[in-house]
């Protein structure tokens, strides 16, 4: 395990790296909007997208003995650290029943009262909120979309009763505490589905009726939260409107398209096409769900997070909306 100071440092580094991609992107105090000399219009675009991180471990961090320092090397909160560098929104992710095993980092202590305490904080603090849900009790992508222990001998009709009352449970508890998330992930990069195998994409009528089980929960108590659809995948644009055109198809009710990056650099004059298409073709806002760099290279990911944020901030009708770092 490293220790608890270059954990700390390289911690650091990337919320640098956040708050440079910040700086240079029209943030308050002004900035070139790119290098390559874009527009006032971008640049303003740039200002008003929600610039997110992944804060999901970070109760978890400290009881494994990790701190958090500024840039004095002084000790500091870590969300405070964010703020004060130009971060305004995060993402919280949360499962249904997890193990969560002390000592270790796991999924971290996000069940549904650590990821609750965890956005009382972040709201008290004046960040805007989205919460991930994986539905499932360990982690959701693409190869992975395992059904909870407790929901693993339901039908799709019993499923469905279980995640809108799981999700709609959840947002009431957010509500009691004046919390209204901003956006809600109904799933965690489901290119294949949720809830395997009856959420699958080779049963996507049972998905997309999943899905909308999942939007009326979440409208339901705050009908203001825009729900994400998440994709792993930004560069494949041809995997991204097969699955949101079949999703429309059958008739699935969604707010936005949420995508991951992680398609490095060399990919972004495709990605920032994509981003475009998928907003006009679906009229829909885009966010950026997750991105994320090597970690030792805090000025790469300066120049990757910078280059993304000019990406959404490119797209027409003012229909991109934000980035969320996974995991400063």
């Amino acid at each position: 395990m490293r220790s608890a100071r270059w954990i700390s440092r390289m911690w650091w580094f990337v919320f640098c790296a956040v708050a440079m991609a910040a700086a240079g992107c029209g943030s308050a105090g002004g900035g070139s909007s790119s290098s390559g000399g874009g527009s006032t219009g971008t640049a303003s675009n740039t200002a008003s997208l929600a610039r997110g991180v992944d804060i999901s471990w970070m109760t978890q961090l400290p009881a494994l003995g990790y701190s958090f320092v500024g840039p004095a090397q002084t000790p500091a909160s870590a969300l405070q650290i964010l703020k004060d560098h130009g971060v305004t929104a995060v993402r919280i992710r949360t499962f249904v029943n997890p193990s969560i095993t002390a000592g270790t980092l796991g999924v971290g202590n996000t069940d549904q009262a650590g990821s609750i305490a965890l956005a009382q904080t972040a709201a008290a603090m004046g960040f805007a909120i989205m919460i991930d849900f994986h539905l499932s009790d360990t982690w959701a992508d693409p190869g992975h979309q395992a059904i909870p222990a407790a929901w693993a001998s339901y039908n799709y009709t019993q499923m469905q009763t279980a995640v809108s009352s799981y999700i709609q449970g959840f947002m009431q508890a957010l509500a009691a505490d004046g919390i209204y998330p901003q956006w809600v992930q109904v799933g965690n990069e489901i290119d294949g589905g949720m809830l395997w195998p009856i959420g699958s994409t080779s049963n996507f009528a049972q998905l997309a009726g999943l899905i909308n089980s999942d939007y009326k929960a979440v409208k339901a108590v705050s009908p203001s939260t825009l729900v994400v659809i998440h994709h792993s995948t930004l560069s494949n644009l041809a995997n991204l409107e097969w699955f949101f055109d079949t999703l429309q198809a059958d008739g699935g009710s969604f707010d936005a398209i949420g995508v991951s990056y992680y398609d490095g650099p060399d990919t972004l004059t495709t990605s920032a096409a994509n981003l475009s298409a998928l907003a006009a073709r679906y009229s829909k806002p885009v966010l950026i769900c997750e991105i994320g760099h090597t970690e030792s290279d805090f000025m790469g990911a300066a120049d990757d997070v910078k280059s993304a944020m000019e990406a959404l901030a490119g797209v027409p009708g003012n229909l991109g909306r934000g980035i969320f770092y996974w995991e400063p």
